[in-house]
């Protein structure tokens, strides 16, 4: 073989897409070893820094919006959040490719499409890509000393046996991975965390975009994206996770305890209070009796009078 064919195709082989064996390693190695991601902190700062500055250097922008509510206990819950949602997706990919098959995938897109021919080998990786995070996340989780949160069960509906129904999912879940880990960031405590977190994240936005490119849609709508707080991503999700309740709902459902308790209560306070009027109206009732026994007494009183009117008329019967 040329030595320059030779070297051609190694460089190939580099240049290709890494294999699920390859990625893991590398993303294990990112997260599991957390002590070396200190060496990349300063870079990590400096592209916060700018962002806090307004974002897009000498093109200005958009402010950047004000990070969303804090609601994670520590780095443990964070990144079991995102160990969440990435196992979300790796069994979104799972399923959608075994139940679908590669001739329904390619058939989405029309003959001579340069995307057509590599489209099923690139949703493998993206399907490789959210494993390697999930397995790398649990890793993080227990090297801080924590319990990687298991995999719940996933219940997609249709999404993952229609091609087109599962192409416009994709796009959608990997668009909120990429607004939670926005959203989670700025609460990470230890640097050796963040900085691979946000590698990870911009994985997912290169997900993101891919997928808009299959579905024809804009690749980067908008010049700064938004954050998403934690309970507006599980809004988001809970419907595909089984016996899991939206952040909303189960508030709901405390303040319909609250007032279904609270109206119980204050029913029985006045209708116990209704019947003390009503026993003091009994009272009114009798003290009308008593005229009634009054009106009585005039009656006996008239009779007298008749008895009087008699009394003459034996005295005319005398006389004559």
């Amino acid at each position: 073989m040329n030595p320059n064919e030779d070297d051609g195709e190694r460089l190939a082989d580099s240049a290709g897409i890494n294999t699920r064996r390859q990625f893991m390693a590398g993303s294990a190695g990112a997260l599991g070893g957390l002590a070396l991601g200190g060496a990349f902190v300063g870079s990590g700062a400096a592209q916060m820094d700018d962002e806090e500055d307004g974002g897009n250097g000498e093109d200005g922008g958009e402010p950047v919006e004000e990070p969303v509510e804090n609601e994670f206990e520590d780095d443990v819950d964070i990144l079991n959040y995102a160990r969440t949602l990435e196992l979300l997706e790796a069994s979104f990919y799972t399923q959608g490719l075994e139940n679908i098959g590669e001739e329904a995938f390619m058939n989405t897109l029309s003959e001579g499409d340069p995307l057509r021919d590599g489209m099923f080998g690139e949703l493998e990786t993206i399907q490789a890509h959210e494993e390697a995070h999930a397995e790398a996340l649990g890793a993080a989780v227990e090297e801080l000393g924590g319990e990687p949160v298991e995999e719940p069960e996933f219940d997609f509906g249709e999404t993952v046996e229609d091609p087109m129904m599962f192409l416009e999912m994709a796009a959608q879940i990997e668009d909120v991975g990429v607004s939670a880990y926005a959203g989670a960031a700025p609460y990470i405590e230890n640097d050796a965390v963040l900085v691979p977190a946000l590698g990870i994240h911009s994985v997912e936005a290169r997900h993101a975009s891919y997928l808009r490119t299959l579905n024809g849609d804009t690749n980067f709508p908008n010049v700064i994206d938004a954050p998403r707080s934690r309970s507006e991503v599980e809004e988001i999700v809970a419907p595909y996770i089984v016996g899991m309740e939206a952040p909303d709902d189960e508030e709901d459902e405390e303040n319909g305890e609250e007032e279904s308790s609270g109206e119980e209560s204050g029913s029985d306070t006045p209708d116990n209070g209704t019947d003390t009027p009503d026993n003091g109206t009994d009272t009114p009732d009798n003290g009308t009796d008593t005229p009634d026994n009054g009106t009585d007494t005039p009656d006996n009183g008239t009779d007298t009078p008749d008895n009087g009117t008699d009394t003459p008329d034996d005295d005319t019967n005398t006389s004559s």
